[in-house]
C-alpha cells in the first residue's frame, strides 16, 4: 500500500537535503547549505507524524531514519562547521578537521537512540538540534559574521559533548497541550520565536544553547511535582 510508504519516502526526503546541504557547503553557498539543512529537519518532523498518522511505524523506518540522519544532521553541520573554520585562514586544514567529531558523535547519540529511550524524553542532545545550530550559524556566516576559530572550536566541543552525554532532555513530543507540566516547553518556545524574531537565526542558534538550562528546569519542576503528590 502506496500510503504505508510516505513516512519513508519523506526520510529519504530527509537525506537527499543532507546531501545537497553538503554540496552547496563545498561550492562555497554557505546559506543554501544551511536552508538544505532547515528543510531536512522539516522532513524528520513530518516523517515520524507521518508514521503515526499512518500506524506505518517499523522496524526499517527506524533505521532508515537514523542513517539518514547521520548524514543531515550528523555530517552536514560538521561540514558547515569544518568550512566555518577553514575559511580563516590561521586556522587552516587540520584544525578545521576537528570539526568532523560531531559527526562521529552524532552517529553514537542515533545508535543509543535505537537501542530504545523514553519517548517523552531525550538521553543526549537531538541530533537535529545540533544542526540546526550550525545551520543558523552558517547562515550569518554567508553575511561574514564568523565567530573566532577558538570559540568555534569551543563550541564543537561543547555540542559533541551535549551528543553523547546522559543528560536528560525533554522531547516535544507533547502529551497534550495542558499547560500544567509542561509550561517549560511552551516557555522555550516562545522564548524561541520571540528571539528569531528579534535576532533571525542566530537567536534560533541561542536558544538551542538553552535548550540544556530548559531542560534542566523542565526536570527540576517534574521531580519537585512528584515529591509533593507522594506527600500528598
Amino acid at each position: 500500500m502506496f500510503a504505508k510508504k510516505i513516512p519513508n519516502i519523506l526520510t529519504l526526503c530527509n537525506l537527499l537535503c543532507g546531501c545537497m546541504s553538503m554540496a552547496y557547503a563545498f561550492g562555497g553557498h554557505l546559506r543554501m547549505a544551511a536552508g538544505f539543512i532547515f528543510v531536512a529537519a522539516v522532513f524528520d518532523f513530518l516523517d515520524g507524524m507521518a508514521a503515526r498518522l499512518l500506524k506505518a511505524q517499523s522496524p526499517m523506518g527506524r533505521e532508515l531514519d537514523s542513517l539518514s540522519d547521520v548524514v543531515s544532521f550528523g555530517v552536514a553541520p560538521s561540514v558547515l562547521a569544518y568550512l566555518m573554520l577553514y575559511l580563516q585562514p590561521q586556522w587552516g586544514h587540520y584544525w578545521a578537521c576537528a570539526a568532523f567529531i560531531m559527526a562521529a558523535a552524532s552517529a553514537y547519540r542515533l545508535a543509543k537512540f535505537n537501542v530504545g529511550q523514553d519517548s517523552l524524553s531525550f538521553t543526549g542532545m537531538p541530533t537535529p538540534a545540533n544542526a540546526v545550530f550550525w545551520a543558523s550559524l552558517a547562515w550569518h556566516a554567508h553575511e561574514g559574521v564568523f565567530l573566532k576559530g577558538g570559540y568555534l572550536l569551543a563550541l564543537v566541543a561543547v555540542m559533541s559533548f551535549w551528543l553523547v552525554c546522559h543528560y536528560r532532555m525533554f522531547s516535544f513530543k507533547l502529551k497534550s497541550l495542558s499547560w500544567k507540566g509542561q509550561q517549560t516547553v511552551f516557555v522555550f518556545v516562545a522564548t524561541a520565536i520571540v528571539l528569531f524574531a528579534l535576532f533571525g537565526f542566530l537567536g534560533l542558534a541561542v536558544t538551542v544553547f538553552l535548550y540544556p538550562f530548559f531542560s534542566w528546569v523542565h526536570f527540576y519542576i517534574e521531580t519537585r511535582n512528584n515529591r509533593n503528590k507522594e506527600i500528598a
